[in-house]
């Protein structure tokens, strides 16, 4: 698992030590963990899907670290699409990513179920007002009507 040798591996080294600082572990901690996956069965494995796993297994050795989630468990969360997480990311009152990532954007869980708890959710899409796409037919100013009986 030597990735370093390439821009896109060295940003996910980067990557991996700024999340293991976060989670209170060393970049090297969780460099050794990817090594001992990949050494155990999982070769064929990606360096980022090694680093991800790796993270993962730290995560999961201690509960009580910050619990991070991206876009697809913040959807499963808030009953709602992974397109529909980015698009509710948009919203001023959406929580910050703690990390942003070539991968995509990663939320601390917590903050996703505290927002879904005061999200006024309405199923459906929000109607449109007239003239703005709504199914009221605007004709150009002077014209009129045209009656198909006639």
């Amino acid at each position: 698992m030597d990735a370093r040798n390439t821009p896109r591996g060295r940003d996910l080294l980067l990557a991996a030590k700024s999340i293991a600082g976060a989670l209170g572990h060393t970049a090297a901690e969780v460099t050794e963990l990817a090594i001992r996956l990949g050494e155990d069965g999982r070769r064929d494995w990606q360096t980022a899907e090694l680093l991800l796993a790796a993270l993962a297994d730290l995560v999961g050795r201690e509960p009580g670290r910050r619990d991070l989630v991206g876009a697809v468990e913040a959807g499963e969360i808030l009953g709602v699409s992974r397109p529909r997480v980015h698009q509710l990311a948009e919203r001023p009152d959406f929580p910050a990513p703690l990390y942003v990532l070539a991968a995509g954007k990663l939320w601390a869980r917590a903050d996703i179920v505290a927002f879904g708890a005061q999200w006024d959710r309405r199923p459906g899409r929000p109607r449109k007002p007239p003239g703005e796409g709504g199914s009221i037919l605007e004709l150009p100013a002077g014209e009129e009507p045209v009656d198909p009986g006639m």
